[in-house]
């Protein structure tokens, strides 16, 4: 495979201050609002229900009475007591307003995630994973010793799990092949967010482009250190320990130190040695959130330098997957608020055509923001680096994503890899083909392959992500550790519709929407945040929008502000 020598496998009705230039305005909130906890709207038809449901993907049977104003957020005339196949909110006692995502009262149709005055909890257990898989066959060194052909045999290893789980998330962390998180399930939504291969094969061996003349792919989030390209780790053990574990929140570590020496049979290329650096790998979930967090440390161990070495930390996606049959639509969308990617034409010709040359191997960014349009597999670069603090990916069949938030001074790097559209109807149980329905998005702190960093003596790097659902959203405009936010503006008539479309990362509690017009506040409401889809306010103002103008809106918690943006009006 001459074409992957060089980068192969390498995310309401009010206005505040006068405004003389608008003769009306209205206040469209498609989420329950409330001006105290105990009074609850409907969005089409007013009921108090009762509703018991039994929530998807291990969410626990969950009840809800609406003793005070209690809300159905999809409407319908659900009179007395209903139920249905639930999958929302937190499901552990007997809650307040409204019913759970999927319940059904009586000529009612399914509602949003009932809120709970339960409070959730995170809890720890323990599981196992089967993974299926080809012949492996390597020498002691754990480089490969079989043939350049995979072979047929089907074989599964058994790896022991840790799941972290709270009202909204279940995290599977796999310590002992490669440090993975290794599944993200959305309860509310039964919706898988990782990538999981369901048989995996050996491929490209002997072709001195992985370290270990070879790769076999699991899926989920893991590191690639001290080499790009998957590194020294993917298939190594991970020391497990439990930082903290209360009620409120578990932190588990998986840690690694870099003490093998470099292989004998390694592609030459791969020249960092042993460094000593130890990488720990904190996953943190807390209660009544829908995001989990990773917390990355590099520590050098040593009393000298290490004078180079790379760290990826890389991310097998398919949101909106069924769990245990993980797999991309072509209709994905690949979130990257970036201008220009290296694309690496020499290894794929096919690129020189998808999108607009800037110069030598950087081209505009535009096209290949489709899963669509990548008619091959291929490696591309952010160029020269990452400066957002967020990207993703999209699944637009179900409009369910997945979004890392990070520090881009921490991760300037940023590759994409995809197998092209076709692996969409790869046969995995060809052990000949190793295309699968997944996207990498590969967070570095370097900006590409090659780019080698250095650590003094002693010396710590520090990196925060977080990862969690974006739902019934087709667009970014900024993002934040708390949340996702779309902003757009459309006609209706003669009128100007505003709209914030928002996942929060607290469901069923209560925020604060602000939207600014310039510098006027044109509506102001407190929101219950969904569970199960976008949290959306909107404004409809009847004149005096110019284009230009600055639309903007915010959500609070208090005076703690989550989550910001801002676009201009076309």
């Amino acid at each position: 495979m001459k074409t992957c020598t060089r980068h192969h496998a390498s995310l309401c009705n009010r206005a505040t201050g006068a405004l003389s230039l608008l003769a009306s305005l209205t206040c469209l909130v498609s989420v329950a609002c409330s001006n105290g906890p105990s009074s609850g709207a409907a969005a089409a038809g007013a009921a108090n229900v009762s509703s018991a449901g039994s929530g998807s993907a291990g969410t626990p049977t969950t009840s809800a009475a609406g003793t005070s104003g209690g809300s159905v957020a999809a409407g319908g005339n659900g009179n007395g007591n209903g139920s249905g196949s639930g999958s929302g909110g937190i499901g552990q006692s007997a809650g307040t307003g409204g019913i759970a995502a999927g319940g059904q009262g009586p000529g009612g149709s399914p509602g949003s995630a009932g809120m709970s005055n339960q409070v959730d909890v995170v809890t720890k257990t323990t599981s196992s994973f089967a993974f299926k898989h080809y012949p492996i066959e390597t020498n002691a060194s754990y480089v490969w010793s079989g043939s350049a052909t995979a072979g047929t045999q089907v074989s599964t290893t058994n790896y022991d799990t840790v799941v972290l789980e709270n009202g909204y998330l279940k995290v599977t962390l796999l310590p002992s092949y490669g440090g993975r998180i290794l599944s993200i399930i959305h309860k509310p939504t039964g919706r898988e967010l990782l990538y999981q291969n369901p048989i995996g094969t050996p491929y490209l061996m002997t072709q001195d482009i992985f370290y270990y003349d070879y790769l076999v792919i699991m899926g989920g989030i893991f590191p690639s250190f001290p080499e790009p390209e998957h590194g020294k780790y993917w298939n190594q053990p991970y020391q497990l320990q439990v930082v903290s574990e209360t009620p409120e929140a578990v932190t588990v570590r998986m840690s690694r130190k870099d003490d093998l020496d470099l292989a004998a049979g390694v592609p030459s290329r791969y020249d960092v040695g042993r460094t000593d650096m130890l990488v720990e790998l904190d996953v943190t979930l807390r209660a009544g959130r829908s995001s989990v967090q990773l917390d990355t440390k590099l520590t050098n161990t040593k009393n000298s330098a290490v004078p180079k070495f790379e760290y990826w930390t890389v991310t097998t996606l398919a949101p909106g997957s069924t769990p245990g049959q993980t797999a991309l639509p072509k209709n994905t969308r690949i979130l990257a608020k970036m201008d220009k990617v290296h694309l690496f034409v020499k290894d794929w010709d096919w690129f020189a055509k998808a999108e607009e040359q800037v110069s030598g191997e950087v081209f505009k960014w535009n096209n290949l923001s489709h899963f669509e349009n990548w008619v091959r597999e291929g490696t591309a670069f952010a160029s020269p680096s990452y400066q957002a603090n967020w990207s993703g990916l999209i699944n637009y069949d179900n409009d369910t994503g997945i979004l890392c938030v990070s520090d881009p001074v921490a991760t300037p790097g940023l590759k994409l890899w995809t197998f092209g559209r076709d692996s969409v109807t790869a046969d995995v149980k060809d052990s000949s083909v190793w295309l699968r329905p997944a996207i990498e998005m590969w967070h570095g702190f370097t900006p590409e392959f090659w780019n080698r960093g250095t650590l003094a003596a002693g010396e710590v790097h520090k990196s925060s992500t977080s990862y969690f659902p974006t739902l019934g959203m087709k667009e970014i405009t900024a993002a934040s550790e708390n949340g996702a936010l779309f902003l757009s503006s459309s006609k209706s008539g003669t009128d100007t519709v505003l709209s914030a479309v928002a996942t929060l990362t607290m469901p069923n509690q209560t925020v604060k929407a602000v939207l600014r017009l310039g510098s006027m506040v044109v509506a102001e409401k407190d929101v219950v945040v969904e569970a199960a889809k976008a949290t959306t306010v909107e404004v409809k103002l009847s004149s005096g929008v110019t284009s230009g103008a600055n639309f903007s809106a915010e959500f609070l918690q208090g005076s703690t502000s989550l989550l910001a943006g801002q676009t201009t009006l076309p």
